[in-house]
């Protein structure tokens, strides 16, 4: 059997299984062809891009033993294959993960790259707040793309933090981007050009629906409260304080973002398109949040 008929044929296991996807792939055919050259060896950073793989090359029962016990774990531990094989990617970028941390698919990942222009000028960018950093992935991500700026990662999981910050040594940025254990802004006490937020938004009602393999993932990363909303609005009561004059905030509220609009028809928050959706990534100048504070401040005194 060819590499190629090998994918084919996971990939048909993995549908029967009746898995579910999203970390890292979103169907049967990628992922198996994911977990196929990584199990084999092949290196998804270069080969892959670079169209360097030969699929006509024979499998050895060795390649073949080992291709199958990877597809064995993933079926029946119906873990994501991302915690299987210790490797995600996000922002074009490779990563490590397992158990302790969620596994990356922020729709941040879209804009960072590009340094979220228009709406911000990168080179005023010189301090980012990364809220919720899980594994690091996005201050990671952020460090890259604004190459003079300073980060401040942090987390309320001590766990995701040691995650982390072996990715952190991995990049060499141990200069640049720092490590906090608090919950939300406690503990921080600077004010930075840029706060980026992948917060849990997941509603109750959206919990009790989700498949095995999101369950495998820190239930702390997901759950957002009745609506979804349970961290992201004190952040947004709090965050002016941590902006500095022309800061901005980006903050993905995914399933929540509807919830969030319906809570404040008033205040002009600016959506990010994304490649799967239009509404799942705002934006919030530091001088929208002045404005509309005492809106926030007061939806806080009532809860």
């Amino acid at each position: 059997m060819n590499l190629e008929e090998k994918i084919a044929e996971v990939g048909s296991r993995l549908e029967q299984a009746d898995l579910s996807y999203g970390h890292g792939t979103d169907n049967a055919r990628d992922e198996s062809a994911w977990m196929v050259l990584k199990v084999l060896g092949y290196d998804l950073g270069r080969e892959v891009l670079d169209g360097r793989i030969n699929w006509h090359r024979r499998l050895s029962d060795a390649d073949l033993a080992a291709v199958d016990g990877m597809v064995d774990q993933r079926i029946t531990r119906r873990a994501p294959l991302a915690y299987l094989i210790n490797e995600t990617w996000f922002a074009g970028n490779r990563f490590y993960i397992d158990e302790r941390a969620m596994v990356p698919r922020s729709y941040l990942g879209e804009w960072i790259p590009d340094a979220f222009r228009p709406w911000v000028d990168p080179g005023n960018i010189r301090s980012v707040l990364d809220l919720c950093t899980g594994c690091g992935c996005i201050a990671i991500s952020c460090a890259r793309a604004f190459p003079r700026s300073r980060v401040v990662a942090s987390d309320l999981s001590e766990a995701a933090l040691e995650v982390a910050r072996k990715n952190i040594e991995v990049y060499g940025l141990q200069e640049r981007v720092s490590l906090r254990h608090c919950d939300g802004f406690q503990g921080i006490h600077e004010r930075f050009d840029m706060i980026v937020c992948n917060p849990p938004y997941v509603s109750d009602a959206r919990m009790q629906g989700l498949p095995e393999e999101y369950r495998k993932e820190p239930e702390t990363a997901f759950r957002g409260g009745k609506d979804g909303l349970d961290f992201i609005l004190p952040m947004l009561r709090q965050s002016v304080h941590h902006l500095t004059e022309n800061g901005t905030l980006f903050v993905e509220a995914g399933s929540a973002s509807h919830a969030l609009e319906a809570r404040f028809p008033e205040i002009p928050f600016t959506w990010l398109s994304t490649e799967y959706d239009e509404m799942v990534v705002f934006c919030l100048s530091a001088g929208e949040l002045r404005q509309y504070r005492e809106v926030l401040v007061a939806y806080g005194d009532e809860n």
